[in-house]
């Protein structure tokens, strides 16, 4: 059995395209097995924690599809259980890597969520991510 983590090497294309790219690991992804990524997702949270909290995020099912069973009236949420949620830390305003996009953060309007509406947008300025709970005030930064 092949490993999905990748085996360092010389770069075949340097001039490669980015989505040529995204789409061999899209690729890869699908050839692996639910061991081999539960083990790809192991070792990517001792590696980079913070990239392994963004794709446990990013892969989690919006509120809608949690089934009403799964959710516990009385489990409400500590303010020691709250998200933080990524700004820019030059202006506070809401960031966000959107995949089609490249792999970048940019500022956006309207929904935070993963799933939602979203409009990009460009500042001025490059977006430079800070991450915050939704009880702090971005003038913090």
């Amino acid at each position: 059995m092949s490993t999905i983590i990748a085996q360092p090497a010389r770069e075949a294309h340097p001039d490669e395209h980015p989505d040529a790219a995204a789409r061999r690991r899209r690729d890869r992804l699908a050839r692996a097995t639910a061991g081999d990524m539960e083990a790809a997702l192991a070792f990517l949270s001792m590696i980079d924690p913070e990239a392994f909290e963004i794709a446990l995020t990013a892969a989690a099912p919006p509120a809608a599809q949690i089934p009403d069973d799964a959710v516990n009236p009385d489990d409400a949420a500590a303010p020691e259980d709250e998200e933080p949620l990524p700004v820019c830390r030059q202006c506070g305003a809401p960031v966000g890597i959107f995949l089609a996009r490249g792999l970048r953060w940019q500022h956006f309007h309207g929904d935070s969520a993963t799933t939602g509406d979203q409009e990009v947008y460009d500042p001025g300025h490059p977006a430079e991510a800070a991450w915050l709970l939704p009880s702090e005030d971005p003038e913090d930064l």
